[in-house]
């Protein structure tokens, strides 16, 4: 990416960025993004975490409280090639993050969890983000942050992306429900 103004660099009045792109919200939006991730990354790359390794971090502290987490849950959590994945689960466990099993209702398969060291790195991430976005959103007030936060989230809402995560997330709850049914009756 091109940084077209450094920091402390005055800027233009009026260039081509404003007349073309400034004044659409989407690219607004995008542009912001790629700023918030790209300062979200650099924090947590202290923590010796990639930009996929910290999503499967995560995606392992969120799933596992529905049980043991597939390999192929969290490719679909994170929304990364299963293929893909395995690099990053590579790179995690060669760090001591996350740990690797076999899948005993599937041989092909591994469950994955994270390790003490990993959930210690897993409780840092959250902070990060916190201070990011405190950081990000300080010129607005309190009022104007909620109102953000409502539109944002309607937009969400209405996106493919978030209709994956409620598809993902419903099938995950069901089939962890359904397993505990089964031991509940098994109990009995």
């Amino acid at each position: 990416m091109t940084i077209l103004y450094a920091p402390g660099m005055t800027r233009p009045k009026m260039n081509i960025i404003d007349e073309v792109f400034i004044k659409h919200d989407g690219f607004l939006l995008a542009m912001l993004g790629m700023e918030l991730r790209r300062k979200f990354t650099d924090a947590v790359e202290q923590l010796g975490l990639s930009w996929q390794g910290q999503n499967v971090v995560i995606a392992l502290r969120a799933l596992a409280k529905y049980g043991p987490v597939s390999q192929k849950q969290v490719a679909d959590f994170v929304g990364i090639d299963p293929r893909n994945l395995v690099v990053v689960i590579d790179t995690l466990e060669q760090q001591a993050i996350l740990q690797r099993m076999p899948n005993p209702t599937d041989r092909r398969g591994y469950q994955l969890e994270l390790t003490a060291h990993g959930q210690t790195i897993a409780q840092q991430i959250p902070s990060i983000r916190s201070k990011l976005e405190t950081d990000m959103f300080a010129p607005l007030t309190a009022d104007e942050k909620k109102v953000m936060h409502t539109l944002l989230y309607k937009l969400w809402e209405h996106s493919d992306i978030s209709k994956g995560f409620g598809i993902f997330m419903a099938t995950t709850h069901a089939k962890h429900a359904g397993a505990s049914d089964k031991k509940e009756k098994e109990r009995k």
